[in-house]
């Protein structure tokens, strides 16, 4: 009796150790970095034990709001300005929701409500429907970038966050809609749609007041550390996005200029040519993984 009991206390705690040594495997997995994988995971994420005195200052800042005023009725002194119909909802047109929202026409960016899973909007916590921390910290999107600020704990460099798609070259990221040439709100519409990064930055993380004793620890302690390092997006900026709405038997349609990306990601057709040499499984062949690995990810402006 005692025999088995012993065996089966052995099988029981050979079974949980194996179990914790899967699990720990499978979380380092999935906490590694790929550029492969890069997509749009929304301001939400930032939220909570991270960033949540950032999140909450975004809210409240006038990013925050962005796809609220693609409403009918709202603005409408501002869109009749530009010739645009006050009373009419934009909240699923290509051309507006590019810059009104998170990510859009790309993958996990925001899906309007006339899409096939349309993206759930929550009023209380806005995420991809509004202009998130993505569209300015990021070159398409946070999900990895986000790994390597976990894993260090915020103990990162420009360049380890950088390699996996943050971007700091702030003044230039924000000609991805203000003073973009597909933007109606031209400067010589009005003196207000005048551009001053400097100025305008101040209204985006006013976050002092959202500071509190249950997010102390939230604070950012490098940095000061990172402010002194000089990023290569800082150095020579990335490509700025141009696009064009096209009219197609379902509706209008985005499609951004391939050569104006500034992330460069997988194709069908490099993949497809791994497919067809190691099968279905080729993305755990050598080949590939080196591909991945030799790949210049992102497009710089020529200098």
């Amino acid at each position: 009796m005692f025999k088995t009991l012993n065996k089966g206390f052995l099988i029981l705690f050979l079974s949980l150790f194996t179990f914790l040594i899967v699990e720990e495997d499978s979380w380092a997995r999935k906490k590694k970095p790929n550029n492969y994988k890069t997509k749009y995971v929304g301001a939400v994420k930032c939220n909570g034990s991270c960033h949540d005195p950032y999140y909450l200052a975004w809210k409240n800042s006038p990013h925050g709001g962005t796809y609220n005023l693609l409403k009918p009725g709202v603005r409408e002194e501002a869109k009749k300005r530009v010739k645009l119909d006050p009373q009419k909802d934009y909240t699923t047109s290509p051309q507006c929701l590019r810059c009104h929202t998170t990510g859009y026409r790309q993958k996990g960016g925001f899906k309007p409500a006339n899409s096939k899973k349309p993206s759930k909007i929550d009023p209380e916590e806005p995420n991809k429907e509004q202009v998130g921390c993505e569209m300015c910290h990021s070159v398409a999107g946070g999900s990895e970038m986000r790994k390597v600020m976990k894993n260090t704990k915020g103990d990162f460099s420009k360049a380890d966050s950088e390699k996996y798609g943050q971007r700091w070259d702030y003044a230039n990221v924000c000609t991805r809609c203000h003073t973009h040439k597909n933007t109606p709100f031209q400067p010589s519409v009005h003196d207000k749609y005048k551009f001053n990064f400097e100025e305008r930055k101040k209204k985006v993380h006013q976050i002092d007041k959202y500071w509190s004793e249950d997010n102390q620890d939230q604070k950012l302690e490098n940095k000061d550390k990172r402010a002194k390092e000089v990023a290569q997006s800082e150095k020579t900026p990335l490509v700025i996005e141009h696009w064009k709405v096209k009219q197609k038997k379902k509706g209008p349609k985005l499609y951004f200029k391939r050569s104006s990306k500034p992330f460069n990601k997988v194709r069908y057709k490099e993949r497809k040519k791994f497919k067809k040499e190691h099968g279905k499984k080729y993305k755990k062949s050598k080949e590939w993984k080196q591909f991945l690995a030799e790949r210049e990810w992102f497009n710089y402006k020529k200098e």
